[in-house]
């Protein structure tokens, strides 16, 4: 008697079933929970296995010797077609997605997705041992469960996505409402501090120049939601121009001294040169620094930030931003990029920001063909390096 791995192999090269290997065939569907329906040339059924028993309910002892057609009143065209190819010689697989099913059974019980369980058939044809055509045995296994739970898996992938669409629909659409208040507060303290309604005293002043800069940090924080909403729906682009990197850095680091000099920090720079030629967008890469020296200084409560800039390699640069913060545990190393949350991987941050200063700037950075890495020791401080292409991707 062949064995199934024998069985096997004779399926998958397409081979003919001897009637001795149909027999074992039978007995094997029964162990492995599949169906084996056999037809002899004119689709007279000559094997009807217990699983088909349980799944039709239908005795075997009812159905063998009569015509398929009449037991499955319901046999489609394409059913037909399929069985009639094999019974000429060819094996036939008949897949779920394309067709459905072989026969008409009901799905199983709790299985109410589908009105007809959902089959993967592969039918094989049968052969005597001179070669005469004898007819063909169907294989049937019940994917129905399967294929549900393939289906409710996508239909939830369908609703997060329609669900994240419409959140970063809010943020842009929030955002933008919230700019335009927040420039026009900025402006009118400007026109206050610069006199046009009058003269303003010294001690007026002061509080002018703080409602300024709450402005600026408000619209910082829109400008964040923003890139990451855009970054998020894809809308994203990249301007290259020919830049320096060393100039692009010092801008960075100009627009952070304020902060730095609040917090009585020490700001150095290493550059490898007096300057590194550069093709990429300026805007964003600005951006990345800012944000990486921003964040420096917002965990860094004492001692130094040091800036180098250096080539990588040949065709790279290396932005490197090092800090004598707290470091950070190395199971929150995997965590930090993660948008709205900080070093704690928790919506409740101890520090101010939106939590999506890292995220975005990775984000930036592989959007211009690098990536951001991070290096860092608990108590002793991180290293934050943005490796970008000397000549971004188009």
């Amino acid at each position: 008697m062949p064995s199934p791995s024998a069985l096997a192999e004779a399926a998958d090269r397409g081979a003919r079933l001897s009637e001795d290997q149909t027999a074992t065939l039978k007995a094997l569907g029964d162990v492995l929970d599949v169906g084996v329906l056999c037809v002899d040339p004119n689709l007279v059924i000559t094997g009807w296995n217990d699983w088909l028993e349980r799944a039709t309910g239908k005795r075997a002892a009812g159905v063998i010797g009569r015509p398929l057609a009449e037991v499955e009143p319901q046999l489609r065209p394409t059913s037909r077609a399929a069985l009639e190819q094999a019974v000429r010689g060819s094996t036939v697989v008949m897949s779920q997605r394309l067709h459905g099913y072989l026969l008409a059974i009901s799905s199983p019980i709790g299985m109410n997705r589908f009105t007809h369980m959902q089959q993967s058939v592969r039918i094989l044809p049968i052969a005597s041992d001179d070669g005469e055509e004898r007819g063909a045995a169907a294989l049937i296994q019940d994917v129905t469960e399967r294929v549900t739970r393939e289906e409710e898996l996508r239909t939830a992938m369908e609703n997060a996505q329609i669900a994240n669409k419409v959140k970063s629909d809010f943020l842009a659409s929030m955002s933008h409402e919230l700019r335009t208040p927040i420039g026009a507060m900025s402006a009118y303290a400007d026109l206050l501090t610069d006199g046009i309604f009058g003269e303003v005293s010294e001690s007026q002043r002061e509080p002018l120049l703080r409602i300024k800069s709450v402005a600026a940090h408000l619209l910082g924080i829109v400008e964040q939601i923003l890139t990451y909403a855009r970054i998020e729906a894809g809308r994203e682009t990249v301007r290259l121009d020919d830049l320096d990197a060393i100039a692009v850095t010092k801008e960075a680091i100009i627009a952070v001294e304020p902060l730095v000099s609040r917090k009585q920090l020490s700001l150095t720079s290493e550059f490898a040169a007096a300057s590194i030629p550069i093709r990429t967008d300026a805007v964003k890469l600005r951006q990345i620094l800012i944000n990486l020296l921003g964040n420096a200084v917002k965990f860094t409560q004492r001692g130094a930030i040091t800036v180098n800039v250096s080539l990588a390699s040949d065709e790279t640069v290396a932005f490197a931003i090092k800090d004598t913060g707290p470091g950070i545990a190395p199971y929150d190393l995997n965590r930090i990029f993660d948008a709205f949350t900080q070093a704690s991987g928790s919506l409740s941050r101890s520090h101010e920001g939106t939590g999506l200063g890292l995220s975005v700037s990775r984000e930036l950075t592989r959007l211009l063909g690098g990536d951001l890495v991070v290096t860092s020791e608990l108590g002793v401080g991180s290293v934050f390096t943005a490796i970008l292409p000397r000549l971004a991707p188009i």
